[in-house]
């Protein structure tokens, strides 16, 4: 079967991570998989596309905005500029390679190949959560007309479609798997003291780094040993702005910043504890998934898929959104106990393998798409 991934990808995050761990196993399931992508952004995404040896076309797909921004006006309007040449080639694609599926990641997108979606053939997998707003109840209820389904990276985003209101028969949960990140290598001992937290993705407001930065400076007051190191890369305003938060805590000295890392080994590998302070609803953090690979007990917040993913008192930590206070309570519940650490890491660890592992997220994608293949037969 000829499926196709469509993955504008302007930066490579969860969401395109995602999108390799599912073609890699589509293709190792016998399948024919190629990714469409978009001409914008960093090219990192194509660059790893190569790597791997997947086929694929580069296509001038952009941003068709909802809201009234004028950033929004603005790459609307250069878009919808490009719409013709991109349906000549997108047209011209299709014919050619007559695709059993195609899997879409961008609601942008499939608003700009509206005239080519197909309820016989297109999937719109999911992860966002969509806002229960009037003009995202029209967008979307129109395209659960034009798409076979909806394919949701946790039961958060399926809840957020149900209210909006999609029909339950369009709409599937698939969590997310990944490839163990943890296999293979060698137990790493420790050569810092004190205890190092860790937080990794896009250095956001959304993300709520400021509670962690809160929750820190009263930690470091009974704990000075403690470091905080902050992975990935983001608003130079709002790391600005962290800084100074650090400055007026008094923990400038046990602050690190890493920037972005492409080894996600080296992150977990390097971190004691793992903090998600989502403050928007974050449909399923891969962060938080790949913490528990490597057995780290991980504290998130009370937003989105988080709760999911972490078993509050058994694989790690939940707290409310925005409150450093209760943040900072469970840090130094872990801190002062190595037991409980381990305890929960190794709880943690035997969850993620359970439940996130690449081949019931393979297989699972597999019979919902009908394509099993006999691989005897291969």
């Amino acid at each position: 079967m000829k499926i196709i991934i469509v993955c504008g990808a302007g930066m490579v995050s969860g969401k395109e991570i995602m999108a390799l761990e599912l073609g890699q196993g589509f293709r190792q399931e016998g399948h024919d998989v190629q990714f469409i992508t978009s001409f914008w952004g960093d090219g990192k995404f194509r660059e790893r596309l190569k790597a791997l040896d997947f086929k694929g076309q580069s296509m001038r797909i952009g941003f068709i905005s909802a809201t009234l921004s004028w950033n929004a006006i603005r790459m609307t309007a250069s878009q919808l500029i490009r719409v013709p040449g991109l349906w000549f080639d997108y047209g011209r694609f299709l014919r050619r390679g007559n695709p059993a599926q195609i899997i879409h990641t961008n609601w942008h997108h499939l608003l700009v190949l509206w005239p080519f979606l197909s309820a016989d053939r297109d999937w719109f997998w999911l992860h966002e959560i969509v806002p229960n707003k009037p003009q995202y109840q029209k967008v979307f209820g129109a395209l659960a007309k034009r798409l076979k389904g909806f394919i949701g990276v946790s039961q958060a985003v399926a809840n957020a479609l149900l209210d909006i209101g999609i029909p339950a028969n369009k709409i599937q949960v698939i969590h997310n798997g990944l490839t163990d990140p943890s296999a293979g290598l060698t137990e790493k001992l420790k050569t810092w003291k004190g205890v190092r937290i860790g937080i990794a993705g896009q250095i956001e407001p959304w993300k709520g780094h400021q509670d962690l930065f809160a929750a820190f400076a009263q930690v470091t007051l009974k704990h000075p040993e403690a470091e905080l190191h902050v992975f990935g890369s983001g608003s130079t305003e709002f790391r600005q702005e962290l800084e100074k938060m650090a400055e007026r805590g008094g923990f400038k000295a046990s602050l690190v910043w890493h920037g972005f890392v492409a080894d996600r080994s080296r992150i977990y590998q390097e971190i004691d504890l793992c903090v998600v302070p989502s403050r928007a609803p974050d449909p399923l953090p891969t962060s938080a998934i790949e913490a528990a690979f490597f057995g780290i007990p991980t504290i998130v917040s009370r937003s989105g898929g988080l709760p999911e993913i972490v078993e509050d008192g058994v694989t790690g930590f939940l707290v409310d959104v925005a409150d450093p206070g209760q943040l900072a309570e469970k840090l130094d519940q872990l801190i002062g106990n190595a037991e409980l650490c381990e305890k929960l890491g190794r709880l943690a660890k035997n969850h993620a393998k359970n439940r996130f592992n690449k081949d019931r997220f393979i297989d699972e994608f597999v019979c919902l798409l009908g394509s099993k293949v006999d691989k005897s037969a291969i």
